[in-house]
C-alpha cells in the first residue's frame, strides 16, 4: 500500500468541526495520514515588516492552539495529526501546500451562503477545486454516520469506470448509485425549432439520447460484480442532480471527470458550481483526468478485473 496522506483544510472552529471528523474518519479507514492545515489571511494595510512579522506570528500560534483544542475535543491526539499553519492567501497557499504533499484527498467545508465577494470571485473552496491537484470532499456541518449511499453522477459511460474505480476505493463500503442527465441542449434546441421541426421531433430526439444512455449503462452495470444500480435522468443537469441530493437516504454525490474535463483552471464547471451551493448532502469532486487513480485500500472483498479496466465492484 503507498502512502497517503489526507488533507483537512480548516479555518475557524467549530464550524469546521465535520471536516476534522469526515477527514480523521476517512483517514482512519485507509490507515493514512492526516495533515490539518490553516492559512492565516492577514491584510496587507501598508505596515512596516515588523509589526506584520509579529502579527503573523501571535495568529499563526493562536490557530494552532485552536486546531489543537479541537482536536482534543474530539477525542484525538495532536501528536498523531500533522498540523500545518502558515500565511498568505488561503487559495493559492493551499494549492501551493497541495503541489508541495500530494494529498490522495482535500476535504474542506461547503459554503452554501458566501460572502458578496465569494459571489463574483468564487470560494476558496472552488478555488481549490479547480487549481487543485486532488480530489475535493466540500463537507456541510454536520457529519455522524459513515457515507451509505452514494450517487456517482457521471457525463458518459465512457467516463464511468474511472470515476467507479475511483469512489469504490475511496469509500469501499458505500453502496453507489450511478446516474447520467440528459438534456438537449438549448442551443440545439432553439435551432431545430428554427429550421420548423415540430416539438414532437424535439421530444423524439430526446427520447433517442435517454435511450442510448440507458442502453450504455445497462452493458456497463453487466460487467460489475454484483451489478451496479444506475438511473438515467431527463432535464437540466444541475437541477436534476441538486434534486437527487435531497433524497433522505442520499449521504454523498461525487461527480466523476466528463468528457471535456470536469475540472478547468480559474474556473469551474456550472453543475459543481450549482451543486456546492444547493447539495443537501456532502459533494466530491472527481480528480482531473491527468491525475493517476489513487490506492489507497485493497480491491473489495469478490472484486473481479474486467479487462484492461480496473474496477472495484459496487456493494449494493
Amino acid at each position: 500500500m503507498m502512502t497517503t496522506t489526507i488533507l483537512a483544510a480548516v479555518d475557524r472552529f467549530p464550524e469546521d468541526d465535520a471536516v476534522l471528523l469526515r477527514g480523521r474518519e476517512i483517514a482512519a479507514s485507509h490507515d493514512a495520514a492526516l495533515c490539518v492545515v490553516h492559512v492565516v489571511d492577514l491584510p496587507g494595510d501598508g505596515a512596516s515588516p515588523a509589526p506584520i512579522d509579529t502579527a503573523r506570528g501571535q495568529a499563526e500560534f493562536a490557530a494552532r492552539d485552536r486546531i489543537e483544542d479541537a482536536l482534543r475535543r474530539h477525542g484525538i491526539d495532536p501528536a498523531d495529526v500533522e498540523i500545518r499553519v502558515d500565511s498568505g492567501v488561503p487559495a493559492q497557499r493551499l494549492v501551493e501546500i497541495c503541489d508541495e504533499i500530494r494529498p490522495s484527498l482535500v476535504v474542506m467545508r461547503a459554503h452554501h451562503k458566501p460572502r458578496i465577494v465569494d459571489k463574483l470571485l468564487g470560494s476558496t473552496t472552488e478555488k481549490v477545486i479547480a487549481w487543485g491537484q486532488a480530489p475535493v470532499l466540500v463537507v456541510g456541518p454536520a457529519t455522524g454516520k459513515p457515507y451509505q449511499r452514494v450517487i456517482l453522477a457521471i457525463d458518459g459511460p465512457d467516463s464511468a469506470p474511472t470515476a467507479l474505480s475511483f469512489v469504490s476505493s475511496l469509500l469501499p463500503e458505500a453502496d453507489v448509485h450511478m446516474v447520467q442527465a440528459v438534456e438537449v441542449a438549448p442551443q440545439l434546441e432553439e435551432a431545430m425549432l428554427r429550421v420548423g421541426l415540430a416539438r414532437t421531433d424535439l421530444q423524439a430526439h430526446h427520447d433517442a439520447l435517454a435511450q442510448d444512455a440507458a442502453n450504455r449503462l445497462g452493458k456497463l452495470a453487466e460487467r460489475l460484480d454484483p451489478p451496479v444500480t444506475w438511473q438515467v435522468l431527463r432535464g437540466d443537469a444541475a437541477e436534476q442532480l441538486a434534486r437527487v441530493t435531497h433524497h433522505s437516504d442520499v449521504d454523498l454525490i461525487a461527480l466523476g471527470p466528463n468528457r471535456s474535463g470536469l475540472l478547468r483552471r480559474i474556473f469551474i464547471g456550472s453543475v459543481a458550481r450549482r451543486l456546492l451551493r444547493e447539495a443537501a448532502c456532502d459533494v466530491l469532486i472527481g480528480r482531473p483526468p491527468d491525475i493517476e487513480l489513487f490506492d489507497i485500500t485493497a480491491q473489495r472483498r469478490g472484486a473481479r478485473p474486467h479487462g484492461a479496466e480496473v474496477f472495484s465492484p459496487i456493494a449494493k
